[in-house]
């Protein structure tokens, strides 16, 4: 007879097996409860019922638990952790043998999602507790993430005005078909799916508005304002309403399934998604996570370092010594920040051609900038004169009135400061902190698209997906248990 174990899955305990033998002491699971109780979870509970009425809730650290258990393993997809804590031990352990539905974890991460994002810096302090954050260099980058949304989706204004008396008269053909002369005191379920896409129609409508003027009268009637406000005219012509400027804000697009995300340029290819920032240690911990849907990665640059500095302040860390940052990052206003620490950011040209602070061109340029100042040339002369595009010597122009420093001398001070070895130094630093985080994120946990839409839930999300990344180093720190 062949000496092989006996099989019995209908076997009755007498002692039932406890949750603790489920799984090893070190297993992460037990790291995200432990994490969990050390939390302050108070803003999860002020919306609960006291006086005993209704059913009975699942209780928030639960939630939490499962939340960043599930973030930390890259499920995200409320379905498939509803199955998991059906089939998976770690999630049944992380759960107490609980199963809250699909609805109700998608329910609990938007209502909570401002609760949920502010335990971003409740962990990064655990992180400085553990002496995990070296905050002498801190590199700033941003990585282009897509929108629960399709590209397709993207239309212009027209086509959603279009659209939108489509649908009017769709839904009144059948309220008349349905209901004839009578009033109807609640729409059928088939048309609320209608109603929904209508209100999110106008939601694009009103993004639409939000970006700019989208005819020319009102242009106009901007600029007017824009210039009683400042005093002075501004450069340029004045708008208008021809058939270019026209066709210019007739193909202004917007997505009508998420209207906050945007068509923005990841590497090679185009995307509807975010820009989502990141600042990182040398120790690769995220000290600052947000959110933009501008495709320019130096209109945060500011946010960022002040994000940064408030999370490490909060965390009781030592400030940040340096930031770095790519090129992206460069502008006048970014290279001189203030800020209490140094500025290492790749330089990009200060103007077409012109490299030097000494360059006889500069003076010429300084000329033609003055005399735009002055209304006495247009944009597209005084871009002709100084042989630079129209959007350059619009923010030539912008940087004299405000007076901001001169581009070149700037560029050319970042240079000497990036030809010091010590700078040079933390400035390589940047490739070997930030980037592998991204990738650990994109490769390792599948954090490629976000879930949810609209700008506050997506830049909620991404602080959850940030504090998962942050849990996981933590864990690997812990000492190894026996």
């Amino acid at each position: 007879m062949v000496n092989v174990r006996a099989v019995e899955r209908d076997q009755q305990w007498l002692m039932p097996p406890s949750l603790r033998d489920w799984l090893p002491p070190g297993h992460l699971a037990w790291f995200v409860l432990d994490v969990v109780a050390e939390l302050d979870l108070s803003g999860f509970y002020g919306w609960m019922r006291s006086d005993g009425r209704g059913g009975a809730s699942y209780d928030p650290g639960l939630m939490v638990g499962v939340l960043f258990y599930a973030y930390c393993v890259g499920e995200r997809s409320s379905r498939r952790i509803e199955r998991r804590l059906t089939e998976d031990v770690a999630f049944r352990v992380v759960a107490a043998n609980q199963c809250p539905d699909h609805a109700t974890l998608a329910r609990f991460r938007r209502t909570h999602q401002d609760a949920v994002a502010g335990l971003f810096a409740q962990v990064l302090g655990l992180c400085a507790a553990e002496g995990l954050i070296s905050s002498g260099v801190v590199a700033i980058d941003g990585t282009r993430i897509e929108a629960n949304a399709s590209e397709s989706q993207t239309r212009t204004r027209r086509q959603i005005a279009d659209e939108l008396l489509a649908e009017a008269e769709a839904t009144d053909a059948s309220e008349d078909e349905a209901l004839g002369d009578r009033r109807g005191d609640e729409l059928p379920e088939r048309w609320v799916d209608s109603r929904e896409r209508r209100a999110r129609l106008r939601e694009a409508l009103r993004q639409l508005d939000a970006d700019g003027p989208s005819d020319p009268e009102t242009h106009r009637a901007a600029r007017e304002a824009k210039e009683a406000e400042l005093g002075h005219k501004l450069a340029g012509r004045k708008p208008d309403p021809d058939a270019r400027w026209g066709k210019k804000a007739k193909f202004r697009k917007v997505n009508t399934t998420d209207p906050d995300s945007r068509i923005i340029k990841d590497g090679r290819r185009y995307v509807q998604g975010y820009n989502a920032q990141a600042a990182v240690t040398e120790d690769q911990v995220i000290v600052a996570a947000e959110m933009t849907n501008n495709a320019r990665d130096s209109v945060v640059f500011t946010e960022m370092v002040t994000a940064t500095n408030t999370n490490l302040a909060g965390a009781g860390s030592a400030a940040a010594k340096t930031f770095v940052a790519d090129a992206g990052y460069w502008s006048a206003d970014n290279a001189g920040l203030e800020c209490g620490a140094e500025i290492l950011i790749a330089p990009m040209p200060a103007t077409r051609g012109i490299t030097n602070p000494d360059d006889p061109r500069l003076a010429q340029h300084q000329a033609v900038i003055e005399r735009l100042d002055r209304s006495e040339i247009s944009i597209a002369e005084a871009a002709t004169e100084m042989g630079v595009s129209k959007t350059w010597a619009r923010q030539l122009l912008a940087n004299h009135r405000r007076g901001a420093q001169d581009p070149v001398q700037l560029r050319a001070r970042m240079l000497q400061r990036l030809a010091n070895p010590d700078a040079a130094a933390a400035f390589a630093k940047r490739g070997t902190t930030v980037e592998p985080v991204f990738g650990n994120l994109k490769a390792n946990l599948g954090y490629r698209r976000f879930s949810r839409r609209g700008f506050t839930a997506v830049a909620s999300e991404w602080r959850l997906i940030c504090t998962a990344h942050n849990l996981l180093k933590l864990h690997r720190h812990q000492p190894a248990t026996t």
